[in-house]
């Protein structure tokens, strides 16, 4: 366990999260992301069989709520302006990073928004209300990230505190543990609510490895959850600006959305060729969680927040390009969604949508036809 400096007690305080950090402690890049995705995936998908609501309406719910909690946690890190007055707002400062980086990428899905909102306007025959799904998925956000940090802002110390809060960064520790305790508790007892049910042994198929279970379903989307999550916040912190430096947008957020989102639509590509593709665990997982925790709603959500309330003068035009950047990356995402539903479900809407898709399915058919002639000669 690493040693608590002792420093000058009448120095300004200052939030250093990494003084704390104990090898130990890097389980909570995993134990975060679990217990977000048993909400997400098991409680959550629960609460929508048992009731009337639909899934568009509680993934809505989740990233609102989601951003409410960046915009939370995004003031106790060390960058933010809320100062811990008390080993509780301590603890919230030191898990404040892992919280965003983990828990919230894995809670909230951009990725996600997209396919459901071309899912609602594929069964409701309209396309702005699918484009309408995601507007008010994003401003409703943007309110809520502003709340979020406002309440962090309300219980946080009124005026500087001293270095003598390192006095109760133990009692921090010990509520940060306790609260390790209790998500492992509730993973197990997640687990232990799901039932095996009907197994349905796919291993001998060459699409899929695991048996379809209810349980294999979960290990397997928590690890792509746990690998979703450290691979958008990688390419968003240390990737992207390696290659985009003088940038005033926060272009990491935007190439992860878009490219991500993207691929999340890779298992209804995949049951356009094979309808039988659906249930392969690996590619759902891949697709809804890897691809869902990758994309960063949250992020997005306070980097609005960060540009409009910036120190730049333009902050406000700032805000605006970059929500409207990520709406039309998004939109773009979400016709190509659109067609593939349409061409999955061709009896329920217009025989005419879908023909773009329809047509490059049958360009890449025709160069795998040709290639086949070739490789025969």
């Amino acid at each position: 366990m690493l040693a608590i400096p002792v420093l000058d007690g009448d120095a300004k305080y200052t939030k250093k999260s990494h003084i704390y950090r104990t090898p130990a402690q890097r389980i909570w890049l995993v134990l975060l992301p679990a217990a977000a995705t048993a909400t997400t995936d098991v409680w959550f998908q629960t609460a929508i069989l048992s009731s009337t609501i639909g899934y568009d309406f509680v993934l809505a719910i989740a990233n609102v709520s989601g951003a409410f909690l960046d915009g939370f946690f995004y003031e106790w890190e060390s960058g933010g302006t809320a100062v811990p007055n008390g080993y509780k707002t301590e603890a919230l400062h030191l898990i404040s990073e892992d919280m965003r980086a983990s828990f919230l990428s894995t809670y909230t899905s951009w990725a996600g928004m997209v396919g459901v909102a071309a899912s609602i306007a594929h069964s409701r025959s309209s396309f702005l209300i699918g484009l309408g799904y995601i507007i008010v998925s994003i401003l409703l956000a943007f309110v809520a990230v502003s709340f979020g940090s406002d309440c962090a802002k309300y219980i946080s110390s009124s005026a500087p505190i001293t270095n003598t809060s390192y006095q109760f960064a133990k009692k921090a520790q010990n509520i940060l543990h306790q609260l390790m305790a209790l998500l492992m508790i509730y993973i197990v007892l997640t687990y232990l609510y799901l039932d095996i049910g009907d197994v349905q042994d796919l291993r001998e198929s060459k699409q899929f490895w695991f048996a379809s279970s209810p349980r294999n379903q979960l290990t397997l989307s928590i690890l792509f959850a746990c690998c979703g999550a450290y691979v958008g916040n990688r390419v968003a912190d240390d990737i992207t600006p390696k290659f985009i430096e003088s940038s005033v947008l926060p272009m990491g957020t935007l190439i992860c959305n878009s490219f991500f989102g993207l691929l999340g639509l890779s298992l209804n590509c995949m049951r356009l060729s094979d309808e039988s593709w659906g249930d392969s665990l690996v590619l759902r997982a891949f697709s809804l969680n890897f691809c869902g925790a990758a994309s960063l709603f949250a992020r997005h959500a306070s980097d609005n927040r960060q540009l409009y309330y910036g120190k730049s003068k333009d902050g406000m035009r700032l805000a605006v390009i970059n929500v409207t950047a990520n709406i039309l990356f998004a939109t773009l995402i979400f016709w190509i969604a659109l067609e593939i539903e349409i061409l999955l479900n061709p009896d329920a809407t217009n025989k005419k949508s879908g023909r773009v898709v329809r047509k490059l399915l049958k360009i890449l058919e025709k160069r795998q036809e040709g290639q086949h002639v070739l490789n025969t000669q």
